[in-house]
């Protein structure tokens, strides 16, 4: 599978008559995205806004986050399996607008109120120290203020959410179809040197095996009991994989996520440089019975060896500590079948970095990154404008409190949309005192 996927630069946004890309400059009509995302009878209103980095701006009630591509060559779409019929993507050329996100800042009445699958509300800073913890700081985000109908499921939230977000995006993507990229990347798993390290990426994912998602979709599937399934990396870059646009919060990895692992990003890289990269066991986490967790590990572990790996990088979605057992017995099942690992993780610790870091250790483990503490508070002042707020006054976070988002306020990391960094996104260093 060879897959182009072209980038064209967004260093500019503004509402126009017309909705059009030129020279890293993306016109939007204000209007007809609005008229398209109301198309849905189960959006009451809505909004679009424009959001700059350094902006003394705080976005309010995200639901997800996504980057604008669209394919123009080669099989299926983006987003297969939701905005079109269920075809292995992957191949061909697929266009994308860089520097620039589509978040869906939306509302609705909410049937569950408490526990891990009810609805939960992000937050992002563009200015100051909230920025500095989340990547959407530092691009140009197009919120849509969504407000839903009264009388609807969970699930009807999810999928009015998510469609109004991949419609919007695939309208600006498409404007880039008959223009030349500024730059090309071209994503193959070639035949390299017999004698490189193989190495294969695990990437274990929380999912819910009872809520109205089960936070991750594969081809539009909500993935629930499914053991481990082989993955070519080119397929992430075409949105095969999805998640809970109900849930936009810090513990929850949104969309963008999905199409930008950095981790993907460095082994293509690195391959038939250093390494061979054999692909991605994508690998379902957060069952509920030991025997499930060990056959989960031992499928897993089993995949990596038949795939002919020398070595697995493995990282996690979420601080819940039942995920972090599967993925601690997956090390472990791997490394005693002579599949070495390393492991890249936030860490636990407490508020003040001296806590128990992980919430289970095997000997096993003997190799692994942290990309910094789950936490640790983050202060953050008042904004001068507030975005996606619609007819709230306040708004709620992961913790289910209430805030006032016009006051200065102290975050977790978990109420900062990808705050959390569980793939080594953002820039972090260490000091010893």
């Amino acid at each position: 599978m060879k897959l182009e996927l072209a980038n064209f630069p967004v260093r500019n946004v503004q509402f126009s008559e017309r909705t059009i890309y030129d020279n890293g400059v993306l016109e939007i009509n204000k209007k007809e995205l609005v008229d398209l995302i109301l198309t849905d009878k189960k959006v009451v209103s809505a909004d679009l806004d424009v959001v700059f980095p350094g902006e003394h701006t705080r976005i309010v009630r995200i639901r997800d986050v996504i980057e604008p591509r669209v394919k123009v060559s080669g099989p299926g779409c983006v987003y297969p399996g939701i905005l079109g019929p269920v075809e292995t993507v992957g191949q061909g050329r697929t266009h994308k607008l860089s520097g620039v996100t589509v978040i869906p800042s939306a509302g609705y009445r909410p049937t569950i109120m408490h526990g891990i699958t009810a609805h939960a509300m992000g937050i992002i800073d563009m200015w100051g120290s909230g920025a500095k913890v989340t990547p959407y700081g530092s691009t140009i985000n197009i919120v849509l203020t969504l407000e839903l109908a009264d009388v609807i499921s969970e699930w009807e939230a999810h999928v009015a959410i998510q469609l109004a977000q991949f419609k919007v995006a695939k309208v600006l993507a498409e404007t880039t179809k008959n223009k030349t990229p500024e730059s090309m990347e071209v994503f193959e798993l070639f035949k390299v040197d017999s004698s490189f390290p193989k190495i294969v990426y695990i990437l274990s994912v929380l999912t819910s095996p009872t809520g109205p998602h089960a936070y991750i979709a594969f081809y539009g599937w909500p993935m629930r009991e499914s053991l481990p399934v082989f993955v070519h990396p080119n397929e992430f870059f075409d949105g095969a994989v999805t998640t809970d646009a109900r849930q936009g919060g810090g513990t929850r990895t949104v969309t963008w996520n999905w199409m930008n692992l950095p981790v993907i990003l460095e082994l293509f890289k690195e391959h038939g440089k250093s390494l061979n990269f054999l692909g991605v066991i994508l690998q379902r986490t957060f069952f509920e019975a030991e025997h499930a967790k060990q056959v989960s590990a031992a499928s897993a572990s089993q995949m990596a060896k038949l795939l002919g790996a020398d070595g697995a990088i493995i990282t996690h979605t979420s601080p819940s500590g039942a995920n972090f057992i599967d993925v601690m017995m997956t090390v472990q099942a791997c490394e005693r079948r002579g599949v070495k690992t390393v492991l890249i993780s936030p860490e636990w610790g407490g508020r003040e970095g001296a806590d128990i870091p992980l919430m289970m250790y095997v000997p096993e483990a003997n190799a692994m990154v942290s990309t910094g503490s789950h936490e640790r508070d983050i202060e953050v002042p008042n904004p001068a404008k507030i975005v996606g707020l619609g007819n709230s006054k306040s708004v709620q976070l992961y913790s289910e409190e209430l805030i006032d988002p016009w006051k200065e306020l102290t975050l977790a990391r978990y109420d900062i949309t990808s705050g959390s960094d569980f793939f080594g996104n953002m820039n972090l260093i260490c000091k010893e005192y």
